[in-house]
């Protein structure tokens, strides 16, 4: 079977169109028909002709998702769609709302091998990458589904972004093309545990997407603990790429702290957090651990906003984020998980 037209990017389709002896203009109108206007099939291509969109079709499969469940929050209205891929494979991506914004996160790997002890998604083990089509297909479907108007993309489902940086890279300018959903890159998120080449990569990449990075401890000792992607690149090459990153691109990254009870939430914990990140041009997000049935807790709201207090005056703003779709299973990995158990 032939690689779907979902999978080519604006001059990869405008050369598909061009190989198949069509003029210029048609490839620009089905990338803008097929991305832009978000169309379910070829045949509501209203203004391109019969033989094309049987070549449209003759391609390949032109919907690579298949919703399997989906699952809205009755306490904050997020919504967790689980798709199923051609091959059989399961994929999560959650939407969700805010004051003025819908924001879709969306997963780039089926599986992760990163191996964080903290994530759902790292039992499954690593299955296989997704490719740029059903990465975009998942915001096209849930925006065909959900009739919302989706502002902001983070690639912070399952999977790790910058283990499949080029399908990633590729699926982002899709998004952010002009004649496609056209989301400002100052609203796509990639988000990584801390690959450090890619981050230097992502610092020369013209779009300028924005950096995510989960930090999730202060010391070396903790983050082996909890995230083994730090004995490749441990915090001190980390901080230097991410520092990197905002000088050479001039813009604020975003940590990102899970704040896990009596394992990262301490008095020491918070000092190294405020010290580390002190030379960084950043945001940091404080996430209290959203509960998935394994050993780590989440702290109380007291013990959260102390370790708030005690990070002091920091020069960085610092939020607190808190875990929605905590009744529909929204971390990742969870539905899924809970779909395989049977």
């Amino acid at each position: 079977m032939n690689d779907s037209i979902k999978n080519m990017d604006y001059a990869e389709i405008q050369d598909w169109a061009l190989d198949k002896g069509l003029k210029p203009f048609v490839g620009r109108q089905l990338f803008e028909w097929i991305f832009g206007k978000n169309v379910g099939s070829p045949g509501e291509m209203s203004n391109i002709s019969l033989p094309v969109r049987t070549m449209v079709e003759k391609q390949g499969p032109f919907l690579l998702l298949e919703l399997h469940d989906r699952r809205i929050s009755h306490t904050d209205g997020s919504e967790k769609f689980l798709f199923r891929c051609r091959d059989g494979h399961k994929l999560e991506t959650v939407l969700i709302p805010s004051a003025g914004r819908n924001t879709l996160c969306v997963s780039s790997q089926i599986g992760c091998a990163m191996g964080c002890g903290f994530c759902r998604t790292a039992e499954m083990g690593f299955v296989r990458d997704l490719s740029s089509g059903e990465i975009v297909e998942q915001f096209l479907t849930v925006k065909r589904i959900s009739g919302k108007n989706i502002t902001h993309v983070v690639f912070m489902g399952m999977g790790e972004p910058f283990n499949n940086y080029h399908a990633v890279l590729k699926a982002a300018r899709i998004l952010n093309h002009e004649k496609g959903p056209h989301i400002a890159a100052r609203r796509i998120t990639l988000s990584t545990c801390g690959i450090v080449p890619r981050i230097r990569d992502l610092a020369h990449d013209p779009a300028q997407f924005k950096l995510a990075v989960s930090l999730n401890a202060a010391s070396d000792e903790k983050r082996n603990m909890l995230m083994p992607v730090n004995r490749a690149y441990p915090l001190k090459e980390l901080l230097a790429a991410v520092k990197y990153f905002t000088d050479t691109t001039h813009k604020l990254v975003t940590f990102e702290y899970v704040l896990m009870r009596d394992v990262n939430d301490g008095n020491e914990d918070a000092r190294l957090l405020a010290e580390k990140l002190r030379s960084i041009p950043c945001k940091l997000n404080i996430i209290p651990y959203n509960e998935t049935g394994g050993h780590f807790r989440r702290p109380d709201d007291a013990r959260v906003a102390l370790f708030i207090s005690r990070l002091g005056d920091t020069h960085f703003p610092v939020t607190l984020r808190k875990s929605g779709g905590q009744d529909i299973a929204a971390a990742c990995g969870q539905l899924y998980a809970q779909e395989c158990k049977v």
